[in-house]
């Protein structure tokens, strides 16, 4: 027989070997995992048993938990995590969910929520968020220390387009509370209310000292921030507390009434 016959023949039967040593390996394994996969499920070692849900302020745990719609039984394995996150988000007071396993047993749920800014006085009140979102009542309840806007016409129609993007008043009272919880966080903290008279004219009610402040209907944002120079200069002496309004309505003057 030629060598080089030989050779090829040799080098067939190496790779045989190791061809069947592969297949015989392969089949072991497999049968391994199938062995082990049937203990562990016959044993629940990867039951779901717990979820956690952090990051929830407004919702509940209650609220998330029925959000997801799970299966009664089932392990951690087999949960689809997008539909599941696909069901979270679309839960009022949602901004962003992220889901995850933690082995053995537990599936955790993060929560990043809508920030409230404001309620709405309407005939059914609603909560306006920092991204303009009309949102209806946390669990129907009045639990959080949040500013109220009165006196905005035909409110109820932002909350039913779910934005306040196309009325006119609320956009104005949202950019105004908005500018005071970013730029004057400890003024945003004394609001008790923003209300709206019949001529549009702008007033914020603090909530400990009942003092008015009166904005006027233009340049608002510049109100504010001579509101707030008016309280930097007077630290140390006056308080809100010392007046029972402010009127800001003209230009370069703070004209003020203290308290007798």
């Amino acid at each position: 027989m030629p060598e080089t016959v030989l050779m090829n023949l040799r080098r067939w039967a190496h790779w045989g070997r190791w061809g069947t040593i592969t297949v015989i390996v392969f089949a072991v394994g497999w049968t391994l995992g199938q062995g082990v996969h049937s203990y562990t499920q016959s044993m629940g070692v990867f039951d779901l048993r717990r979820i956690e849900v952090r990051g929830n302020n407004i919702l509940t745990r209650a609220e998330v938990v029925n959000a997801m719609a799970l299966p009664l039984q089932g392990t951690v394995f087999e949960v689809d995590l997008p539909a599941i996150q696909k069901r979270v988000e679309m839960l009022k007071y949602v901004y962003g969910v992220r889901l995850g396993r933690k082995f053995p047993h537990t599936l955790y749920v993060d929560i990043v929520e809508n920030e409230p800014l404001a309620y709405v006085a309407a005939p059914e009140y609603f909560v306006v968020s920092s991204e303009e979102e009309a949102l209806p009542l946390p669990r129907g309840r009045f639990d959080l220390e949040l500013p109220t806007v009165s006196g905005a016409d035909s409110a109820l129609t932002a909350l039913d387009q779910g934005t306040i993007a196309n009325h006119e008043q609320l956009q104005q009272a949202w950019l105004i509370l908005n500018y005071i919880h970013r730029s004057f966080p400890d003024l945003f903290h004394e609001l008790s209310e923003l209300v709206y008279a019949k001529n549009g004219e702008v007033t914020l009610y603090m909530a400990e000292t009942s003092t008015a402040v009166r904005l006027g209907e233009s340049d608002l944002e510049n109100r504010i921030t001579m509101l707030d120079a008016f309280l930097q200069t007077v630290a140390g002496k006056r308080s809100l507390m010392d007046y029972s309004y402010i009127d800001l309505r003209y230009d370069r003057q703070v004209v003020v009434r203290e308290r007798a």
